[in-house]
């Protein structure tokens, strides 16, 4: 669903006023109902988590769906179905927040602990 979102919202749908997405353990509907959805490249900033192990919803799967977008972020991550939230996948994340807080990206992160 959340894909459908990004791909109305690149053909510029008012309804949905998102600037990016992040999706975890995404994957594109099978539905040929929903296949119009996919076949241009969605235009969306957007960061997909993926867990090579996962057995709810296959990598592969959210490999696919990643490929739809123009110039995807993919995190891996060797879990299975879950948000990874070690060291290396947070700076990931914030990374790619940053770019959507103008004048930020050279901020004074907080220190342990504070949000």
């Amino acid at each position: 669903l959340a894909a459908m979102v990004c791909a109305l919202r690149a053909r510029g749908d008012p309804r949905f006023p998102v600037a990016f997405a992040m999706l975890v353990a995404g994957f594109a509907s099978r539905a040929p109902a929903h296949g119009h959805f996919y076949r241009e490249p969605i235009a969306l900033p957007t960061l997909h988590i993926v867990g090579d192990a996962d057995a709810v919803i296959a990598a592969p799967l959210s490999r696919e769906l990643a490929r739809c977008f123009v110039g995807p972020v993919v995190l891996t991550h060797p879990g299975g179905h879950f948000i990874p939230a070690a060291a290396a996948q947070k700076k990931a994340y914030l990374e790619f927040l940053e770019r959507f807080c103008p004048g930020q990206g050279q901020a004074e992160r907080p220190g342990a602990g504070e949000v």
